[in-house]
């Protein structure tokens, strides 16, 4: 019952996060054009667009990284594993997703911290709120802890 809901949640989240990276790419796409344009052929370099292209680049990363979580795209090495018999191979990647959704886990606490103590700052062009940036820690944190559990707990299916 509980590894059914925290499927179908992961799964949920999952396709929203994948909407949510495209668009973050094409923005991403769209303010480095914009700073090239202005750099290269009005020959007026904005500050802004680097600014912004930060915030997206964070975002895509750490969001398209907690995919890789669920999705298993993640480069690997299989040097020890596939050597191994599938009980023991199936034992080591679960002990691998474990480990990623420690990883999480630390990301989340982490990120709370991070968000905790930059809670009053401000990007340096745009004067915009810091958190826009650190928040990203704590929910792909989260998301990678959930990924993680679905791996986990779906049958059959290891990373």
């Amino acid at each position: 019952m509980l590894s059914a809901v925290i499927e179908k949640t992961s799964a949920l989240l999952a396709r929203l996060t994948a909407v949510i990276v495209v668009l973050l790419a094409i923005g991403l796409v769209g303010s480095l054009l914009i700073s090239i344009f202005f750099r290269y052929v009005i020959g007026q370099a904005l500050s802004w667009p680097e600014e912004i292209s930060l915030i997206l680049f964070t975002w895509l990363v750490l969001l398209a990284g907690s995919l890789g979580v669920r999705e298993g795209f993640h480069v690997r090495l299989t040097i020890l594993s596939s050597r191994l018999p599938p009980k023991p191979r199936s034992y080591l990647d679960k002990a691998i997703t474990a480990s990623i959704g420690v990883f999480g886990c630390v990301l989340v606490y982490s990120g709370a911290d991070l968000l905790a103590r930059t809670s009053t700052y401000l990007t340096a062009t745009l004067r915009l709120p810091l958190e826009w940036i650190n928040f990203s820690a704590p929910v792909c944190g989260g998301l990678i802890v959930l990924h993680s559990l679905a791996v986990l707990l779906a049958p059959g299916k290891e990373n």
